[in-house]
């Protein structure tokens, strides 16, 4: 559990600063990422070959990826943070959180734009419903 509370404490800091300036710390999540590295070579986190931590790192190049097809649409940070995710928590876990992150977005996205409260072409920062993603897949 105290490994979700120190990956919690840098996504928070991420959050805020993007939810705040749309800039992501990448300080921070460099930080976070040595930080899980150490663990996992330290063996406190579980698995530690070199294909377990690929795998983990696959949500993370995905989003590179599609950052470079969208022409940053979708943001670089938002790639640096779900590698450091990835290595935290595994690709499992990345994976939901991602996809608790993406509905809630959504969600509100949709909220917003009915009650005309955002236009089409407006920018939501992302790592808050990731945050959020996060939040859920540890209460269950």
């Amino acid at each position: 559990m105290w490994i979700e509370i120190v990956l919690f404490l840098f996504l928070a800091v991420c959050a805020v600063f993007d939810g705040c300036s749309r800039q992501v710390p990448l300080a921070v999540v460099w930080l976070g990422m040595l930080t899980a590295a150490g663990l996992r070579i330290g063996g406190m986190m579980g698995e530690t070959s070199l294909m377990a931590v690929l795998l983990c790192l696959i949500p993370g190049a995905g989003f590179f990826l599609l950052s470079f097809l969208t022409e940053e649409k979708v943001g670089y940070g938002d790639g640096w943070v779900l590698l450091m995710i990835g290595l935290f928590m595994g690709v499992y876990r990345c994976f939901l959180i991602l996809f608790f992150g993406l509905m809630a977005e959504s969600a509100a996205a949709v909220v917003l734009l009915a009650a005309g409260k955002v236009k089409r072409d407006r920018e939501i920062p992302f790592l808050p419903f990731l945050l959020l993603g996060m939040g859920v897949v540890v209460c269950f």
